[in-house]
């Protein structure tokens, strides 16, 4: 038992059966297409269009999402994100989110990891190319050797944002390919991306560990593992609490807001 805790980088977005963003990451939207109902299917697509098009605010008639009060459109919203966070981790730009309710009318704001659209374009070409070593580095390895590379890559290149641990601007993979400092959602999502280019099934969990905390399923030898990447950059090698991304028993008291969403987790 092993326990384990020059190309077209941008396309338009403008067929949401396939969600298209850019190169690093073609997702099957098994969140979308499976656990969304019709009004939470509208607002993933309105999320992931204002992302792409880098529209920050925007007025919603909510009443187009069949939702007549602040907390159920609130929670439309809200699960309409998660979702959007697990399917898209290629989103350079995606981080949260907030709104203004007034008279039946919501005004969504997003909050991104940036203001400028040319670090869209660069932050793809700096992650594929980092995406490519890695692809080379990992060719030979075993499955097994594949996760622990990922596990250490991701804390031998970044460090853990302490400072702005609560705000928009750590939440994405810019934060981890690019700036090399992000929290939980930025090495949950960079490490999902890589894992699809080494050839190892992973998903993101969003979920509970005394905290709010975003972090990995990977699927190896047939079954499935939570794996935590941010562990990785707070504890590094050499350090008494440093585990190697091999221990469960170290995610035992993890708990997913959607367990519905995942295939069954080894305890």
């Amino acid at each position: 038992v092993i326990f384990i805790v020059g190309f077209n980088v941008f396309r338009s977005f403008k067929d949401t059966s396939s969600h298209i963003v850019n190169s690093l990451y073609k997702s099957d939207d098994r969140i979308y297409k499976n656990e969304l109902g019709h009004d939470d299917q509208a607002m993933y697509d309105l999320l992931l269009d204002m992302s792409v098009k880098h529209q920050v605010i925007k007025k919603i008639d909510m009443d187009q999402f069949h939702c007549y009060d602040y907390e159920d459109c609130a929670d439309v919203i809200h699960y309409a994100h998660q979702a959007l966070m697990v399917d898209h981790p290629e989103l350079m730009n995606y981080a949260g989110y907030s709104w203004h309710y007034s008279n039946g009318v919501f005004t969504l704001q997003l909050h991104p990891s940036y203001l400028l659209t040319y670090k869209d374009y660069y932050g793809v070409w700096k992650t594929e190319f980092i995406l490519s070593k890695i692809e080379k580095a990992t060719k030979d390895m075993s499955d097994k050797e594949k996760i622990l590379y990922v596990y250490d890559w991701i804390g031998d290149h970044n460090t853990y944002d302490y400072y702005f641990t609560y705000t928009s601007k750590n939440q994405s993979i810019y934060n981890v390919f690019v700036k090399k400092n992000a929290v939980c959602a930025g090495f949950a999502k960079a490490s999902t991306i890589i894992f699809s280019r080494i050839g190892i099934e992973s998903y993101i969990v969003n979920g509970y560990s005394e905290d709010y905390h975003m972090w990995n399923i990977v699927k190896y030898e047939d079954k499935y593992y939570y794996f935590d990447s941010t562990a990785a950059v707070g504890f590094k090698k050499g350090s008494e609490h440093y585990y190697d991304g091999l221990k469960q028993e170290y995610m035992n008291d993890y708990s997913s807001y959607f367990p519905d969403w995942y295939p069954d987790v080894e305890i």
